[in-house]
C-alpha cells in the first residue's frame, strides 16, 4: 500500500456524492489508503425530496454492492401510473412492470429521494465505524480551488471555517445542475452553457394520506400546461404531490425564474394562484391545503445538464453537475460513482489520478450517450397548452390501455439497456 494516503473531497451529499463517498470507503481493490471527505452546503443531511427510482445498470450496481434488498424494503408501494382529467376522472391505467429489468414508468425501485440519501449517509456513518477515513461536513462549501503548478494537487479554500483550506489528491463536483465546483473546475463564463432548459416548473411536498388514496401514481393535466401528481409513499401516511406548470416552449419563463429566487411563502401563493384560477377540480381544496400546510415544500425548474468534458486533472463531475437527464438521473448518478471509484481503484500512486478520471470519463460517457435523449417532444407534448391537447394525450394513452400496448412503451423506455455496454467489474 502507498505510504501517502489519496485525499479525496467531494462537494454535495446527495445521491451522487453520498454514493461515491460509500463506494469509496466499501470499494475492496484499493491499493492506497484514503482519506474521503464529502462536505454538503446545507447545515443539516437533506433526508427530504420525493420519489426518484433506480434502472439500467444502476440495478446491477445496488446488486454487486449488496444494497438490492434494504432498497426494495423502502420502495414507496407505486403499482403503476393512472391518468385523469381536470375533473378526476380516470383515462387509462399503465400498471408497473413486474421486471427489474424492462421496467415501466413506475420502477421496480421506487424509492423516496430522503430515504435513499438516508440509507446512503447511514452506510457512510456505519463504514466509518468499521475504520474508514471518512467524514461528512455540513455547512460548508468551497471558496476557491486552484492546481499547484507542479501538478502534486489540488489547493482548496473552504468559505465557512469548517475545514482548514488543504490540498487534494481528488476533487469531485457532485453539487447539482447549477453546480459552482463545476465553475471551479472549467470556468464559471460557461458554466451556464451547459445547462439546458426544459420549461417545466414542479412544485414539490407532502399530504396527509386518507381513505380514498391508493397505490397508483395519478397524473391529471389540464391546460395550459398545468398538472397535479398524486404518488403514494411507504409509510402509510402521507402522499407526494407535484404541482408542474410546462410553458409552450423549452426556455426559461421570467416570472417562474424570479419565484425559484423568492421565499417559500411566495413561492407557494404562487402556485395557489395558478391552480385555483385553472379548470381543474380534482381535489383542489385538498391540495392547496396540503401546500398551506407542508413544511417540505421545494420548488425547481427542471433542466438538462449536457457538459462537453468531465475530467480535467484531478477534478471531475458526478449526476447532476455533468449529466442532468430526466427519468434517469439517480441512475446514472449512482452508476457513475462506482466507476470513479473503480478506476481509482486500479491507481498505485498519486500521480496516476488523472489518468483515472479520464479512464471513468472513456468508460462511462458511451453509455451516458445512450441515455441523454434530448427533450424534443417532451416534456411539452405530455404537458399539452390546450384542451384539445389533453383529449389527443387521453385518447392515445388510453388506446395504449385499452389494446394492451403498455409492453410497447415499456421497450421504448428500456430499449438502451440492451445495448452491449455493461457494469465494469471493479472486484465487487
Amino acid at each position: 500500500m502507498s505510504e501517502r494516503p489519496l485525499n479525496i473531497l467531494i462537494s454535495g451529499a446527495g445521491v451522487a456524492g453520498a454514493s461515491l463517498a460509500l463506494v469509496l470507503a466499501r470499494q475492496p481493490g484499493f491499493k492506497m489508503q484514503l482519506i474521503i471527505t464529502l462536505i454538503e452546503r446545507s447545515p443539516v443531511p437533506r433526508i427530504t425530496g420525493q420519489s426518484i427510482d433506480i434502472r439500467g445498470p444502476a440495478v446491477d450496481m445496488i446488486k454487486k454492492l449488496g444494497w438490492e434488498q434494504e432498497i426494495k424494503a423502502r420502495h414507496t408501494t407505486e403499482k403503476g401510473l393512472a391518468f385523469k382529467n381536470s375533473k378526476g376522472k380516470t383515462m387509462a391505467i399503465l400498471p408497473a412492470s413486474g421486471d427489474a429489468k424492462a421496467q415501466s414508468a413506475t420502477s421496480e425501485y421506487e424509492i423516496l429521494r430522503g430515504e435513499l440519501t438516508e440509507l446512503l449517509l447511514d452506510g457512510i456513518k456505519e463504514s466509518k465505524e468499521k475504520g474508514a477515513h471518512v467524514q461528512v461536513v455540513y455547512g460548508e462549501t468551497i471558496k476557491s480551488m486552484e492546481d499547484r503548478a507542479d501538478g502534486t494537487g489540488v489547493d482548496v479554500q473552504f468559505a465557512r471555517g469548517k475545514l482548514e483550506d488543504q490540498r487534494y489528491d481528488v476533487v469531485v463536483a457532485a453539487d447539482g445542475i447549477g453546480s459552482p465546483t463545476r465553475g471551479f473546475i472549467f470556468g464559471k463564463e460557461d458554466n451556464a452553457s451547459h445547462i439546458r432548459p426544459s420549461g417545466l416548473y414542479i412544485g414539490f411536498y407532502s399530504i396527509p394520506r386518507i381513505p380514498g388514496d391508493d397505490q397508483l401514481w395519478h397524473w391529471a393535466t389540464f391546460p395550459p400546461g398545468l398538472a397535479i401528481h398524486l404518488r403514494p409513499h411507504r409509510n402509510g401516511k402521507t402522499m407526494g404531490v407535484y404541482l408542474s406548470i410546462c410553458n409552450a416552449k423549452k426556455e426559461p419563463n421570467p416570472d417562474l425564474e424570479a419565484i425559484l429566487h423568492a421565499d417559500v411563502a411566495q413561492q407557494k401563493q404562487y402556485l395557489r394562484q395558478r391552480f385555483e384560477s385553472s379548470v381543474c377540480t380534482w381535489q383542489m381544496k385538498r391540495f392547496m391545503d396540503g401546500l398551506d400546510a407542508t413544511d417540505d415544500f421545494y420548488m425547481t425548474h427542471w433542466c438538462q445538464v449536457r457538459t462537453p468534458q468531465w475530467a480535467k486533472g484531478r477534478c471531475v463531475t458526478l449526476g447532476d453537475a455533468a449529466f442532468a437527464t430526466m427519468g434517469v438521473g439517480t441512475s446514472l448518478a449512482m452508476a457513475g460513482a462506482y466507476c470513479i471509484a473503480g478506476e481509482l481503484s486500479k491507481i498505485a500512486s498519486s500521480e496516476q489520478v488523472p489518468q483515472a478520471l479520464q479512464s471513468y470519463e472513456s468508460v462511462y460517457r458511451p453509455y451516458v450517450k445512450t441515455q441523454n435523449l434530448d427533450f424534443a417532444l417532451l416534456p411539452q407534448l405530455a404537458n399539452p397548452q390546450t384542451a384539445w391537447g389533453n383529449w389527443v394525450l387521453h385518447t392515445v394513452v388510453g388506446l395504449f390501455a385499452a389494446l394492451r400496448l403498455q409492453d410497447l412503451v415499456t421497450w421504448i423506455m428500456n430499449r438502451n439497456e440492451k445495448e452491449e455496454w455493461k457494469l465494469p467489474e471493479y472486484g465487487w
